[in-house]
């Protein structure tokens, strides 16, 4: 199917600028997720979201075509092809994430559960709900996204150890979320849509707020050891 490289029709410019930059931001935030990866061996994006991640992700750069254009749908791949090698990670150290030494010890079944059961939860419900009013994935995402977001807190505040996680990777994501999420208030009027952008804000700052904190707290008791 021929497609226009960007679709300027449907989308006026500062809209697709916003959702282009947004996207970027969520490659960076894969970047640095890889990166901790083959660093530390730890995945510091929650294992079960992961698990839908992929399949969105797929199924969005596989089965549904955006209508951005040729461009977005290729970035959709670019993000896929990042996600496998992040969901490599989960299958060999996605169990440092769990807590219950008898859930760690099938941690990699858990993982390849979860996608199982994502897969035809999110083809229908992107075939009958999302792909014929949103055209780009809106809604299933934000779904997703939701879940990302609110997760990413009580992971880090039960492991208790925000070395783990990277700084950079979470502003990243956190304004990547955003721009993403003005360009949805400029594009769409539903209001559950929009509720869920509102939702994915508020527990990114919570989130970059209590990095922010510990990383004070880090640099406070660094300097209170320190001889003077």
């Amino acid at each position: 199917m021929n497609q226009a490289f960007i679709n300027t029709v449907d989308y006026t410019t500062l809209e697709l600028i916003l959702f282009g930059a947004g996207c970027f931001l969520w490659i960076v935030v894969y970047y640095f997720t890889l990166r901790n990866i083959f660093r530390h061996q730890f995945v510091d994006i929650p294992v079960v979201t992961i698990t839908g991640n992929i399949v969105w992700e797929f199924l969005w750069s596989w089965v549904f075509v955006t209508n951005m254009g040729a461009l977005f749908m290729w970035g959709y791949r670019v993000w896929f092809f990042m996600d496998c090698l992040i969901v490599y990670g989960a299958f060999r150290y996605g169990y440092k994430q769990i807590s219950i030494p008898s859930l760690t010890r099938i941690a990699p079944w858990l993982v390849a559960f979860g996608i199982v059961c994502w897969a035809p939860v999110l083809y229908y419900y992107i075939k009958i709900y999302d792909a014929p009013i949103s055209h780009i994935g809106a809604y299933s995402g934000y779904i997703l996204n939701v879940m990302i977001s609110a997760t990413y807190i009580p992971l880090a505040l039960r492991l208790n150890n925000w070395t783990l996680f990277s700084y950079s990777s979470s502003w990243a994501k956190a304004i990547g979320n955003l721009l993403i999420n003005v360009f949805c208030f400029l594009h769409f009027t539903d209001g559950f849509l929009l509720s869920l952008c509102v939702l994915t804000t508020i527990f990114d700052v919570v989130f970059l707020y209590s990095f922010v904190e510990a990383r004070r707290q880090l640099a406070n008791n660094t300097r209170k050891a320190t001889p003077t």
